[in-house]
């Protein structure tokens, strides 16, 4: 699957987004990537205190590591068009989900779980679609190539998006790490 590096679309020349979400490639290069750094041991944990401390969006935290991997960093403006890209999905659809599979489980009907089983499975697809929408944006993105190691890439985009979404509220959040991610994300780079 080529990367978004062998895009052959000219400098400055507007990608058209998908009008359909048969049109996303579902199964893409970010998603894999997001399925091996999530499952990798205290990534799950870092993203979940995150979203429920700072409310970040973990799609858009794994997307940033995903760029600094593809060596491309993002900057401040980039890293707000992305989550604009989402917003209205990741709101109206992920976070609707994610509050109704909350809401039942919250009920403690075991004869319920089966149906709480289904909308977490719906939240996923939901997110894998979401992920799908930003592998499309990333086709748009112009990245300078700053000569910075992956590695440290994946730092750089990952602080660039905690700043952008808490600010301050990052440092005054001192327990919450991204050390596991970062580590993940970089275990990637060598596979």
């Amino acid at each position: 699957m080529p990367s978004a590096s062998d895009s052959p679309r000219a400098a400055g020349e507007p990608v058209s987004r998908p009008e359909r979400a048969s049109d996303l490639n579902l199964d893409n290069a970010f998603w894999r990537f997001s399925l091996a750094v999530y499952a990798s041991r205290g990534v799950a944990q870092e993203c979940l205190a995150l979203q429920e401390t700072l409310n970040v969006d973990v799609n858009l935290l794994l997307f940033c590591a995903w760029m600094g991997a593809q060596r491309r960093a993002l900057g401040p403006s980039q890293v707000e068009a992305a989550g604009a890209t989402i917003a209205v999905w990741h709101s109206g659809v992920v976070r609707s989900l994610r509050g109704v599979r909350q809401q039942i489980k919250s009920l403690a009907r075991d004869d319920f779980e089966p149906f709480r089983s289904q909308v977490k499975s719906l939240e996923l697809k939901a997110e894998q679609i979401e992920q799908a929408i930003l592998f499309s944006h990333a086709q748009a993105i112009e990245t300078a190539n700053t000569g910075t190691e992956p590695r440290e890439m994946v730092a750089e985009n990952i602080t660039a998006y905690l700043d952008s979404v808490a600010g301050d509220r990052v440092s005054s959040a001192g327990s919450l790490s991204v050390a596991c991610l970062v580590e993940a994300a970089r275990r990637q780079i060598a596979a």
